[in-house]
């Protein structure tokens, strides 16, 4: 714990020197009001299934937030230390890199909710009629979803990282791995809109826990059992990503030493 919170801490100093920047990272997150737009637009003949226009507002303005609150990119810092041998310094440092990079992955969260909380009260004076759950303990639901989801989506990412060992570029595979996953996510379209047999096979996967989940739990659209059993399917998430990313790390490891790396 004092190591990561050495990391952060550093990584923090950057998030602050680069505030700016980070700023305008948040807002060329625009796919969740690119596909708001179209929706809208679909919308004025009426609802679309259970969606009318003021659901679809509630839903991606809720979404950008869940992005930018568990988005992380790191994985371009770590394939440029793979590729260029800088993770050979890291690795003889007294810790594991994967403390560093998600230290470095969490340092611009508090940087985000300073901008996005004054942002959302915003949204809720505009908007009414936006369909959030605001109350305490559903807040508290939300962050705790917001966790499981940023640990899942650090696990993958860092997986995916860890392909490096094998290939040139791990940033391929995670182009298409983006991909699937503002599909199977509801990242671009709610699950709640794809076919029964489609939404049911993407309830198990782990996407859903990324992003649809933690928008439907701040919409309020989840009773108390769903919740449950989301928050502990999430968990189960994390634990077996985390358990295929040990294997990965230490098999790529293994590798690195092997060809004298």
């Amino acid at each position: 714990m004092r190591r990561f919170i050495a990391e952060f801490g550093a990584s923090w100093n950057l998030i602050i020197e680069y505030r700016v920047m980070v700023v305008i990272w948040m807002l060329t997150i625009v796919l969740p009001l690119i596909m708001l737009a179209a929706w809208l637009s679909i919308a004025e003949k009426g609802p679309v299934g259970s969606y009318d226009r003021m659901t679809f507002i509630s839903y991606y303005l809720a979404a950008l937030v869940v992005r930018n609150m568990t988005g992380m990119w790191f994985i371009w810092e770590m394939d440029s230390e793979m590729r260029l041998g800088s993770l050979s310094f890291r690795l003889l440092k007294p810790m594991d890199p994967i403390v560093h990079y998600f230290a470095y992955a969490c340092s611009s969260k508090p940087f985000r909710v300073f901008i996005l909380g004054p942002a959302s009260v915003v949204a809720l004076l505009v908007f009414p009629g936006l369909n959030w759950s605001v109350d305490p303990l559903s807040l508290l639901l939300f962050v705790t979803s917001l966790a499981g989801a940023l640990l899942i989506l650090f696990l993958m990412q860092y997986t995916i990282g860890l392909t490096g060992f094998w290939i040139t570029r791990s940033l391929s595979i995670n182009d298409a791995w983006f991909f699937t996953y503002s599909l199977a996510s509801g990242y671009l379209v709610p699950l709640d809109l794809f076919p029964p047999v489609i939404r049911d096979v993407l309830w198990l996967l782990p996407f859903r826990y990324t992003m649809s989940f933690p928008v439907e739990l701040l919409m309020g659209r989840l009773s108390v059992r769903e919740i449950v059993i989301g928050i502990a399917i999430q968990w189960i998430w994390v634990a077996a990503m985390y358990a295929l990313n040990r294997w990965v790390w230490r098999r790529g490891l293994r590798r690195y030493s092997a060809v004298g790396a």
